[in-house]
């Protein structure tokens, strides 16, 4: 008889297992599908406007109506044997080599436009090739109280910030 109650026991246990185990796996393999999407904007809309004539680039940086408020920063590289020369209304050179448009950028409108200069070498062959690669970014401009505007922080990195206890 004990022998019959170990063998019931360890079945009683092998179905309670196996009935509360049924929830467990229908739970992690269950999967749910979602069509379509929304794009993620993190506040900040902008994009660059080159054109090229008679040696000289000229840039403009669009932000668009989405967008908040920007500051614009703007630099060219090319190779060694290339120099630049930098001119337009608004724009003024830092120490860091970016050239810096001086009002922030409401949505929708566009910068002053920065030409670019390029002094080709003299001893330039029909085969040389060479491009001006222009960088720009963008920052989101903050106001004070007063409606003045924040001198830009282009050191400042992104953060998240949980809020716990809710959703």
């Amino acid at each position: 008889m004990k022998k019959f109650n170990k063998i019931s026991l360890i079945l009683a246990l092998v179905m309670v297992v196996t009935a509360l185990m049924i929830p467990a796996v229908s739970y992690f393999t269950t999967y749910a599908q979602a069509r379509g999407g929304h794009p993620l904007r993190l506040g900040q809309d902008t994009e660059i406007h080159e054109d090229f004539a008679s040696w000289r680039k000229t840039v403009q940086v669009e932000n668009h109506h989405e967008s908040v408020d920007v500051y614009v920063r703007a630099r060219a590289y090319t190779g060694a044997l290339t120099e630049l020369a930098y001119s337009g209304t608004g724009w003024t050179l830092g120490e860091d080599g970016y050239y810096y448009y001086s009002d922030p950028v409401k949505p929708g409108e566009k910068t002053g436009v920065l030409n670019i200069d390029i002094k080709a070498p003299a001893a330039t062959e029909k085969d040389d090739r060479f491009d001006v690669i222009v960088v720009y970014q963008s920052v989101q401009a903050w106001y004070n109280d007063d409606g003045t505007a924040v001198p830009a922080d282009w050191n400042q990195e992104w953060e998240e910030h949980v809020q716990e206890g809710g959703n």
